[in-house]
């Protein structure tokens, strides 16, 4: 008789409500771990496409020692959106913009590129204004270079320019546009929360 006793007790599993109370603090801790992982994701977007950023200022001032100018392999003036590939050819960069940075919700090199422009450049073309005074520093220059990263996520946007300029250089929240700094960017489209980014990288 004891020994049925002992064999149905140590067999007994758990009641409806302990089943409910072991989920119920799961769930608690889904809650609280789940937004945090998607906020160590979102920075280490953020943190790649700075690393990414440094590194292409770097190559394109390496490029302009040499040549004196924005200069393709040959040593002649560049200008368009693939500026990265010829630094890549020269192999001071190890791969294109496209496949570094992750900000962009499409992707691929016609959505992200480094870009040797005619003029000021910068968000509508229209320059950069670095030191937030009014006006853009840059007003004057022959060739702009920039980085151009299309379709970022507003939070994206306005967190890379808060690490990249600074408060006082960015917009004052995620719905507004960014006209200050290095980092520009037209207001967030009220359809997909979106915007296109032009960050300056240097200019001649």
């Amino acid at each position: 008789m004891k020994t049925t006793i002992k064999n149905n007790m140590a067999t007994r599993g758990f009641t409806l409500v302990e089943m409910i109370g072991v989920l119920a603090v799961i769930a608690i801790l889904a809650g609280m771990l789940i937004p945090k992982i998607f906020e160590a994701i979102r920075n280490s977007r953020i943190n790649a496409t700075l690393e990414a950023y440094n590194t292409l200022k770097a190559a394109v001032l390496e490029n302009y020692a040499k040549w004196g100018k924005f200069a393709t392999t040959a040593g002649t003036q560049y200008t368009g959106n693939a500026f990265d590939d010829i630094l890549l050819k020269e192999g001071r960069i190890d791969a294109r913009a496209a496949d570094k940075i992750p900000l962009s919700t499409i992707g691929g090199t016609d959505n992200v590129y480094v870009s040797v422009t005619t003029g000021p450049g910068g968000n509508g073309g229209s320059g950069y204004d670095l030191d937030g005074v009014g006006g853009a520093d840059n007003a004057n220059a022959a060739y702009t270079v920039e980085l151009v990263i299309k379709s970022v996520a507003a939070k994206d946007a306005h967190d890379l320019s808060l690490r990249l300029d600074g408060p006082a250089l960015s917009a004052t929240d995620e719905t507004s546009a960014d006209t200050k700094g290095r980092v520009e960017y037209d207001a967030p489209s009220n359809n997909n929360n979106k915007t296109d980014v032009y960050i300056y990288i240097t200019h001649q």
